[in-house]
């Protein structure tokens, strides 16, 4: 047993040395710097006299630390480093990859790291000391990012994953663990949350860096963006043309999924055709449905749901694809890329793919001319965008999900529209109370209703709060309650297990034009919960029609309510709650005091005038 920092200081520089003798001096300067006592000499030999019979209490036969000129040195013979035994297998791992043996440098890497039981010299002060123990640190990061280069390498992407996440966690700012942790999680089919770790991670590297970070994590970020080819495994083989590939890429559905009858009945006339072929009186079927509502109203829920019932209708497959996570300033190289996506996952070798987009939505329709597939586009900004993946011909379906009121001729006649609306209370109350169970919802139901109610019914807000209460057992409903109706604090509340609200609201607001996204912060600040144009018009001191163009333009992306009209004829206009708790947070931040101030004081002068 090695007993105080000092035996453990001239312990460690004696075994940083390895063999080399260590002058008194340099004992002395390590334990006590520019300041040593004038017994320093006479104590570094009793830590050393110490030392010794520890050696020999714990049965090491024969001397471990000799004497010698100018002070001891560390018989090595006796001995093993972990270091040195470190630096040997990492050696031997980097010749196995330059050799091509990938499988054998992983276990010389895990070998080499299975050495470590903690931090480097931990308990060991010393300026020398602690320059040595960052080294060391410096090495074993190395291995791990050489390691898990092999094991993606490899194909252990899957295997690797839990580990990878670990690490990156543990340390934040590095570039290379980053790197890799996207491209396991991509591997895995984990795109979304591959590019969403990366903008997490972006910002507070810039915030505490005060730089971007480097090209090749930039590009390996838009290459996921954009699916790009050499992503895959090296040596992979490709679909090779004409081959008939049916994928599955539907996510999971929701297990809760409740209600919403009509719209699956209304969802279930694409699936409609005759018996013999012919077009249905009036024209051809309808080959893609709309779902729009608010954010949080279970959109995506719904479709994926209805797909995965009606897959058996479909058995050439399902195509799937989150649209928000695509860069649509782009403009045709986006739509570019997520053509050349699923014309891959169709069966066409990535060298196949046609450069022109023109070319690349003629195969894409026919290759589903041919047969009877299902493709779900998920939050859709603007229904121009998905024009090109829609089947000119055949049998294949569309089905998009947008927070948007957009016009369905956009895309062709006879599109199926599905507008959702907020869960009915009861529904609202059921769906909580089939997570958190039935025998906690029965205890307080009206606590139930009221969850509901500042939920404002949305099925994700309502899992949210009720994963808060799963993940809460000794809270009673009531409690969340009380908590939820704290505005201040709501948004935050509402988000559990991936469950961000304000994700949803974000999507809508982040594609308005300058005026209605100003509009929506101003708005955001009234206590009222209904207004006009007139009260808009005075905040942002514009006229009465640009007024209401604005707030037009939130009601298409389902950030205001229309709720009749007023005495006079004038339009009314309400916000959902949550909407209204999301456009506050968005003054507070985008705003400054000054133009708050300003904005308030106009609508309480007009107000005042109109008297």
């Amino acid at each position: 047993m090695i007993a105080g920092p000092r035996q453990r200081t001239i312990l460690a520089t004696l075994v940083l040395a390895w063999g080399r003798a260590v002058s008194v001096d340099s004992l002395v300067d390590a334990v006590w710097g520019n300041r040593p006592p004038n017994t320093a000499r006479t104590q570094v030999a009793i830590c050393v006299g110490a030392l010794r019979k520890a050696f020999r209490a714990a049965h090491i036969e024969g001397p471990v630390i000799q004497t010698t000129h100018p002070g001891y040195r560390l018989l090595t013979q006796v001995c093993s480093l972990d270091a040195r035994d470190f630096a040997a297998l990492t050696g031997e791992a980097a010749e196995a990859i330059r050799l091509g043996r990938e499988d054998e440098a992983v276990g010389l890497y895990r070998k080499a790291l299975y050495l470590w039981t903690g931090p480097a010299l931990s308990g060991v002060a010393g300026q020398a000391v602690e320059d040595e123990a960052t080294r060391l640190e410096a090495e074993r990061l190395v291995a791990y990012e050489a390691l898990f280069d092999a094991e993606l390498a490899l194909g252990r992407h899957q295997e690797v994953l839990p580990e990878l996440s670990a690490m990156a966690d543990d340390q934040p700012l590095h570039e290379k663990l980053r790197h890799n942790l996207m491209l396991a999680q991509y591997r895995c089919g984990r795109r979304a949350e591959a590019a969403e770790g990366f903008r997490t991670w972006r910002k507070r590297f810039v915030d505490e860096i005060g730089m971007e970070p480097s090209a090749s994590i930039h590009q390996l970020h838009r290459a996921i963006l954009q699916d790009a080819p050499e992503l895959s495994l090296r040596g992979e083989e490709p679909p090779r043309p004409g081959r008939r590939v049916a994928p599955v890429e539907l996510p999971a559905g929701v297990t809760d999924f409740l209600g919403r009858e009509a719209e699956l009945a209304a969802l279930d006339a694409l699936l409609t055709e005759p018996a013999d072929g012919r077009h249905l009186a009036g024209g051809t079927p309808p080959r893609m449905a709309i779902i729009a509502g608010p954010a949080g109203v279970g959109k995506t829920s719904l479709a994926v749901h209805w797909a995965h019932r009606a897959a058996r209708h479909f058995p050439d497959g399902s195509l799937y694809a989150d649209l928000s996570q695509y860069e649509w300033t782009q403009g045709s190289a986006t739509v570019h890329a997520l053509l050349s996506r699923f014309l891959r996952v169709l069966g066409v070798a990535a060298e196949l793919v046609p450069d022109r987009l023109d070319e690349c939505v003629s195969l894409y329709r026919s290759l589903l001319a041919e047969r009877r597939a299902l493709v779900v586009l998920d939050n859709v900004h603007a229904l121009a965008h998905i024009q090109p993946f829609l089947p000119g011909c055949g049998r294949s379906r569309v089905v998009a999900t947008t927070s948007g009121r957009q016009d369905p001729l956009a895309v062709g006649r006879g599109a199926v529209r599905v507008d959702l609306d907020p869960l009915p209370a009861a529904q609202a109350a059921e769906l909580v109370a089939g997570i958190i169970g039935e025998r906690r919802a029965l205890e307080d139901p009206a606590a139930v209703h009221e969850l509901g109610r500042l939920c404002d019914r949305l099925p994700l807000a309502l899992r949210a709060a009720a994963g808060r209460l799963v993940a809460k057992p000794h809270w009673s409903v009531r409690r969340l309650v009380f908590r939820l109706a704290d505005d201040r604090r709501r948004l935050d509340e509402l988000s559990a297990g991936g469950l961000e609200l304000r994700a949803g609201f974000w999507r809508g607001y982040r594609g308005l034009p300058d005026a209605a996204a100003r509009m929506c912060r101003m708005l955001g600040l009234l206590d009222t919960p209904v207004f006009t144009a007139r009260v808009g018009a005075a905040l942002l001191d514009v006229d009465h029609v640009e007024a209401e163009d604005a707030m037009e333009q939130l009601f298409d992306v389902h950030l205001l309510t229309a709720v009749g009209a007023d005495s006079g004829g004038e339009l009314r206009y309400a916000f959902p709650e949550l909407a209204r708790l999301f456009a506050h947070e968005r003054a507070l931040t985008e705003e400054s005091d000054e133009t708050r101030q300003a904005a308030l004081s106009r609508l309480l002068w007009t107000q005042l005038a109109s008297i």
